[in-house]
């Protein structure tokens, strides 16, 4: 397995749902493995990388960001006969050897999603990754059986070439919530809110929480996310809402009160590969979430979440009875860091 070398990009990027990915099964993977048995390369002016105990940390090339990446990472990989783990959805073009992580294919199911010069741009960029690693003989690993149909269905990849590693929710444990929550944020109380945490790509479907803020008046709703979501929010029909809350960003302490006391966590996606938020609201104590009722959402969360439908913006909530019964903690036995590192260690020593 020393043939392997982990593209370390993620490190050096700010925290979201794929680099969270990347860290976690490195950081299991790094428990698992033997000393020196991977090596992972971040660009020469990285910081703050974390000390791996069998992972050997290689800094290599002066550019930074996407240049270093398919330059210097190519070039190092080349040079010492390696194959690259990709685990971030691209790979280098000049070498696309190894494994690479593909969490969904929105951009090539979903292109009108993406109006924006700049998404356009992102769309065409991660596509033309998508087109090279499944015209390459790498392996694929991607994060639930739907991402998998979506990738054959799309790309016309061998199934034995692609292989299911889930997410987990374990990071959540080294929060400690925050205490004085209630007190920052005092037109909330606990177990009188619904909860959610947005942003304005439109897979998130934003727009859909707006109206059952609206069409349930006598309810209240919280959304965590970029301070955009409020000028959006006002640019509509929904100017003057007196029952919905943008909080902005809140820290991850907060995040973690603030899922734990919530009524319901809400999650109106209209495309996911997995969909990890819900399982981490679960992690800190949430007794109830509500999704979308979409193929995905149905194989992650099964009979342990309530489904709305994200293309009906009339629904009460009020009146949506969970017939749930079954004891949602459960759902957290299903998913974990370190099972999914242990099928990955298989899959390279094979």
């Amino acid at each position: 397995m020393s043939k392997y070398v982990i593209d370390g990009l993620f490190l050096t990027q700010r925290m979201t749902g794929t680099q969270r990915y990347s860290f976690e099964l490195t950081n299991e993977l790094d428990k698992l493995v033997s000393k020196g048995e991977l090596e992972i390369l971040v660009p020469l002016s990285a910081e703050s990388i974390p000390e791996f105990k069998n992972i050997t940390v290689v800094r290599y090339g002066k550019r930074n960001g996407i240049a270093w990446q398919q330059t210097d990472l190519a070039w190092y990989l080349r040079k010492n006969k390696k194959q690259g783990i990709f685990f971030n959805n691209v790979l280098p073009l000049l070498y696309p050897y190894g494994i690479i992580t593909v969490h969904d294919v929105c951009y090539k199911a979903n292109p009108r999603f993406y109006s924006s010069m700049r998404d356009k741009l992102s769309m065409l960029w991660h596509r033309l990754h998508y087109f090279f690693a499944a015209h390459s003989k790498m392996l694929i690993l991607t994060v639930s059986e739907f991402s998998k149909s979506e990738i054959i269905r799309y790309y016309k990849v061998d199934a034995d070439r692609i292989k299911v590693i889930k997410n987990g929710w374990q990071h959540m444990n080294n929060i400690i919530a925050a205490e004085n929550t209630f007190e920052k944020y005092n037109f909330l109380k606990p177990d009188n809110y619904y909860f959610s945490m947005s942003s304005l790509g439109a897979n998130k479907n934003f727009k859909w929480i707006l109206h059952a803020a609206k069409n349930n008046p006598d309810s209240v709703f919280a959304i965590a996310g970029g301070g955009k979501l409020k000028g959006a929010a006002e640019a509509g029909e929904f100017v003057d809402l007196p029952n919905i809350h943008f909080l902005g960003y809140v820290s991850d302490e907060d995040a973690k009160t603030l899922m734990a006391n919530c009524k319901a966590f809400l999650f109106p996606t209209l495309y996911e590969g997995f969909g990890i938020p819900p399982l981490e609201a679960v992690s800190c104590g949430c007794s109830r979430i509500i999704i979308s009722d979409t193929p995905c959402m149905h194989e992650i969360y099964g009979e342990f979440a309530d489904y709305l439908n994200p293309d009906k913006t009339d629904m009460n909530l009020e009146d949506m009875q969970s017939e749930n019964t079954s004891d949602i903690k459960q759902i957290l036995n299903k998913y974990s860091w370190y099972k999914s590192a242990c099928e990955l260690v298989e899959l390279l020593r094979k």
